[in-house]
């Protein structure tokens, strides 16, 4: 009876044991970038449309569902943003071809998931990915935003501005706190042949058009814009803002 429970015991001992060695065997370790996939942001960053199939805090993880999508012949590259790993495929100028390509992974993968995304990357890693592409090889970039800003078009900078103000009505186009994302929602304005400037404000960006002394005004340019760009969140609210906006 004694040697029975003793070999229980023992049997016991050796599974826990064995547990304790897979557990530490398959011990996810940090995840070290290569050389060279870590970018920083600068003038060179490229607005591309992307696919995007999932998301999560798993490096490897990712992984595992690129190497799935790159047998299935896309061109699928890992993005690190805000601490998660996004699993993309493509890079498109245009939303068009991104949706195109949106079609066919979804119909490929028969996965529901899959959307439009963007994201702004140097030029480098656009770079590296065409040429790590031909071999095959593991992309992960991770690019770090340190609040760069370059304005490329009309732009003003409430939190430093010196200029004289008052306040005045405009139409509201956007808001958010990427600031490349409000420039091109502000190209987009002046495309359809609107003043458009992006405003700093309490570290948000406001895509802005026009700026008037009366309300009436600024409600006749909302449904101007409303029907050209076919967005109908605008709206019309006071600012303080420089005077020489009045034009």
């Amino acid at each position: 009876m004694k040697k029975n429970v003793r070999s229980l015991i023992a049997l016991f001992l050796a599974v826990l044991m064995m547990a304790s060695l897979s557990v530490t065997a398959f011990a996810e370790e940090p995840y070290t970038y290569p050389d060279g996939q870590f970018y920083e942001a600068d003038e060179s960053q490229v607005y591309v449309y992307t696919v995007q199939i999932a998301a999560g805090p798993n490096i490897h993880g990712a992984e595992r569902l690129r190497t799935e999508l790159l047998d299935k012949g896309f061109d699928c590259f890992i993005y690190e943003a805000d601490g998660l790993y996004r699993i993309m495929c493509g890079k498109f100028a245009d939303i068009v071809n991104a949706t195109s390509y949106c079609a066919l992974i979804q119909k490929k993968t028969e996965r529901e998931d899959p959307y439009i995304s963007n994201a702004y990357l140097p030029q480098s890693a656009i770079d590296e990915f065409n040429e790590c592409w031909k071999k095959d090889e593991l992309i992960v970039g991770k690019v770090r935003f340190n609040g760069w800003e370059t304005p490329t078009g009309p732009f003003v900078d409430m939190t430093s501005n010196t200029e004289e103000t008052t306040t005045l009505y405009t139409v509201q186009y956007s808001q958010g706190t990427n600031f490349k994302a409000a420039e091109m929602r502000r190209d987009e304005l002046i495309g359809m042949g609107f003043d458009g400037y992006v405003v700093k404000i309490h570290g948000c960006y406001l895509v802005m058009a026009g700026a008037f002394e009366n309300r009436e005004d600024a409600r006749a340019l909302r449904s101007e814009i409303r029907v050209a760009s076919n967005r109908w969140d605008s709206s019309v609210p006071t600012m303080v803002l420089p005077v020489s906006l009045l034009g």
